[in-house]
């Protein structure tokens, strides 16, 4: 889709309304990003928030909230609302749903992004239901490797 080619599943940027991604800190943590292209805003989603102090986790996203609008034009990005000039403000969402020891980041980063593209609720999201998350997305991805 950058490079103007629309993938079969694709949307055209006009429809576009939030981008949801993965986003690594320092090597060694995965936080959910979501990008709002209404608002020109980032909402970060943080599973382990005692790990990294706001102002870290900010200047660790900062590089992409400073480019974000020239990628988004470069890919020819024309939306219902014009692209905010600079930098796009940082917030954390200090309620999203909270891991309890290691491991489990990039797994719920996958949730957050997959709840929120839905509208459901993060609550739903749990330690106790990391099992059934990870072998849903098993199951998931090898019917998808049998199914081409």
């Amino acid at each position: 889709m950058v490079n103007g080619k629309l993938p079969t599943l694709g949307k055209p940027w006009s429809s576009v309304k939030k981008v949801f991604m993965p986003y690594n800190v320092r090597q060694k943590h995965w936080v959910g990003l979501v990008l709002d292209l209404t608002s020109c805003e980032i909402f970060v989603y943080d599973s382990k928030i005692d790990l990294f102090r706001t102002h870290i986790l900010v200047k660790a996203v900062q590089p992409l909230a400073k480019l974000i609008t020239p990628l988004l034009e470069e890919a020819g990005y024309v939306g219902e609302f014009p692209l905010r000039k600079g930098e796009w403000p940082i917030h954390r969402v200090m309620d999203s749903a909270q891991q309890v020891g290691g491991g489990d980041c990039g797994m719920f980063v996958i949730k957050y992004c997959d709840f929120l593209s839905w509208n459901v609720d993060l609550g739903k999201i749990s330690n106790e239901a990391m099992h059934l998350f990870r072998l849903k997305l098993t199951v998931d991805l090898l019917q998808g490797c049998y199914n081409i």
